[in-house]
């Protein structure tokens, strides 16, 4: 009972965090830039007043419509549950990297699908190019995947980061095998794949509605009131569970038992702030790329994801 217990504590901790880790880099690369900038706390605030406000659909819209925001979310928040991100034994303990990869090209699809119910032109244009991003990524993200499980000869995912976590403790004082080059390779090419799924610059810019560039603040541009608050908060989530993976791969602390369970969370929590500054930063440091420029940044993810496969299966 305490293990469940500490494994819905787990879930329900990061989804209370969510909007804190997007409001932290959107309030850090505003004071880059030299703005006073919004509270951490400000899209709870919009959350708070976006469920309170009408939801209004376009007259073309079908049930598609109802339910998509919904089908939005549900991927991502069987995602948060199925992680072991910093309390061993997640809630959902069978998990394989088909499923992880399949469930993110679910949210996807049905964003896509209620960007196009709408009949608004720029629906077809966001997604038409959310799907060419994600066509690019999801493999490298696959690989990825693959990568980790085939190291570790072990196919359910929240094992192989479980073993991955005693690989690198073990590093630490001198008795690991873990392979430090495969373990690079694969930060590289998460950290690239975390910005294009996640419509952050260099691939997309979330705080700007020009139509020549958006992506995908094309497909929710017809949301609003509570269809709009699960999108955005899907997407914060989104974020935070990209974010996750890296902190996993690159400093993986998992509580075994239930007085762990704080000191865990806290490292949790210090790691996801260092790597949201750090996405604050690159950000801030470079501009919006060209559409047609974005396959040559996606193929070096792809390449990076694919040679520590190959590393992965010499091993």
């Amino acid at each position: 009972m305490m293990e469940l217990a500490l494994s819905v504590l787990e879930g329900v901790a990061v989804l209370l965090l969510a909007p804190f880790f997007a409001g932290f880099i959107h309030k850090l690369k505003q004071r880059i830039r030299g703005q006073k900038g919004i509270s951490i706390f400000q899209y709870y605030r919009n959350f708070h007043k976006l469920f309170k406000k009408e939801t209004v659909l376009s007259k073309d819209a079908t049930i598609i419509s109802h339910i998509a925001p919904f089908m939005y979310l549900v991927p991502n928040l069987l995602l948060v549950f199925t992680l072991p991100l910093f309390y061993a034994k997640p809630l959902i303990t069978s998990s394989n990297p088909m499923l992880l990869a399949y469930l993110l090209s679910l949210s996807i699809f049905f964003m896509t699908l209620y960007a196009l119910d709408q009949g608004c032109s720029f629906g077809g244009l966001g997604s038409s190019r959310e799907w060419f991003i994600s066509s690019l990524s999801e493999p490298a993200f696959l690989l990825l995947l693959f990568s980790v499980c085939l190291y570790f000869k072990e196919w359910n995912i929240s094992v192989a980061f479980l073993r991955l976590g005693e690989e690198v403790k073990s590093l630490t004082v001198g008795h690991g095998h873990f392979s430090i080059s495969i373990l690079f390779l694969l930060i590289i090419s998460l950290f690239v794949l975390t910005l294009a799924e996640n419509a952050r610059i260099p691939f997309d810019n979330p705080e700007t509605h020009l139509e020549l560039t958006m992506i995908h603040e094309a497909n929710i541009l017809e949301a609003s009131g509570t269809h709009l608050l699960l999108f955005e908060y899907a997407s914060q989530l989104k974020l935070t569970i990209f974010m996750s993976f890296i902190v996993l791969l690159t400093m993986p602390y998992m509580a075994q038992t239930a007085l762990y369970f704080i000191p865990a969370f806290l490292f949790y929590l210090l790691k996801m702030l260092i790597l949201s500054s750090l996405i604050a930063f690159v950000e801030s440091a470079n501009a919006k790329m060209r559409l047609f420029r974005l396959p040559n940044l996606l193929s070096v993810a792809f390449v990076l994801s694919l040679v520590s496969l190959v590393l992965s299966m010499e091993v």
